[in-house]
């Protein structure tokens, strides 16, 4: 799914400045894609969004950004087998954006792949490889006899992000890290002191994208970290219609629990927009939507947006192209 002729237009006219402020539009093939894979917000499935993940494409090679439950299938639909994927970057651990990168690599290597993919995300991401490793050892020993012959664990590897900064160079992309406002953990909860949550600024050749990841209000980090970008994907709740469902389906406790943490580490679309104007950015593209299990309202996220920020919005929806 492409994105509809007035948003193809706008960035139509992104695409000939350059990182570089080059004037002239480069050829087809070496403008860098944005491909929305999934775009449902949390741990819910559902048949209408798959959970997050984004794939960039640089001058032909894809790189990977966050990798819900589903993540194989929807790179399928985009014609990505996942044997092509090498470079996997995930914002924070919760399942919804980390739960099948494992899978990917598994997959990958049942297949054929003989070539390292690493996956590049917070501190856990190392320990999650040797756990997973451990799971898959039955299906390498049950398919060694028409395998590669090339053991799994040559195949996957995972670096830990110790904090904000550089995480990833190579002659395609520039990948930078902030650390955002998404926890918010009380001292001797298990996650307390260790785990973060990261933004991700890809710089190309031709134009520079960057991921919120799941943050809460946090300040001048983004706008300061996605200042310029051509195009920001940021997540958005609908916390109205949140609040609705949870009081119809929780506890009071729970729902004090849930609410609050809505509200202190997600975003809503006014948020968003500050960012959006603070920033500078060229366009606004909505994902990770958290609607309260209701259809999302595209018209009320557009014009939250857009009290702050005058640019283009786009409410992301899968498979969409950029």
């Amino acid at each position: 799914m492409k994105v509809s002729s007035w948003v193809v237009t706008v960035l139509c006219g992104l695409a000939a400045v350059s990182v570089a402020g080059a004037a002239e539009t480069p050829a087809k093939s070496d403008v860098t894609k944005l491909i929305l894979l999934g775009t449902q917000g949390g741990p819910r499935v559902n048949p209408e969004r798959a959970e997050p993940a984004n794939l960039l494409v640089v001058k032909g090679k894809p790189y990977l950004i966050d990798a819900g439950n589903g993540v194989a299938r929807q790179l399928s639909l985009v014609h990505f087998a996942p044997a092509d994927i090498h470079e996997i970057f995930i914002t924070h651990n919760h399942d919804d954006h980390n739960a099948d990168w494992g899978t990917l690599m598994g997959l990958a290597w049942t297949n054929g792949n003989t070539k390292a993919i690493t996956v590049y995300g917070p501190p856990g991401t190392q320990s999650m490889l040797k756990g997973y490793l451990q799971y898959f050892a039955p299906n390498v020993a049950s398919h060694w006899m028409e395998s590669s012959r090339v053991p799994a664990e040559s195949t996957m590897r995972a670096k830990d992000i110790g904090g904000s900064g550089l995480v990833y160079e190579d002659g395609n992309v520039h990948v930078t890290a902030v650390e955002n406002c998404h926890y918010h953990f009380d001292k001797g909860t298990p996650g307390y002191g260790w785990q973060k949550s990261f933004a991700f600024r890809f710089q190309t050749p031709d134009r520079v994208i960057v991921f919120s990841g799941d943050t809460g209000e946090c300040g001048h980090v983004m706008s300061d970290f996605a200042k310029g970008a051509d195009i920001l994907v940021h997540e958005v709740i609908d916390l109205a219609a949140i609040e609705r469902t949870l009081r119809s389906n929780s506890q009071p406790k729970q729902l004090e629990r849930l609410m609050n943490h809505m509200r202190t580490e997600h975003s809503t679309a006014e948020q968003v927009g500050q960012v959006a104007h603070d920033a500078g950015v060229k366009l606004v593209v909505l994902s990770h939507l958290v609607n309260g299990g209701a259809a999302p309202n595209e018209a009320a996220y557009i014009a939250g947006v857009k009290t702050l920020y005058s640019g283009p919005v786009v409410v992301g929806k899968d498979l969409m192209e950029f």
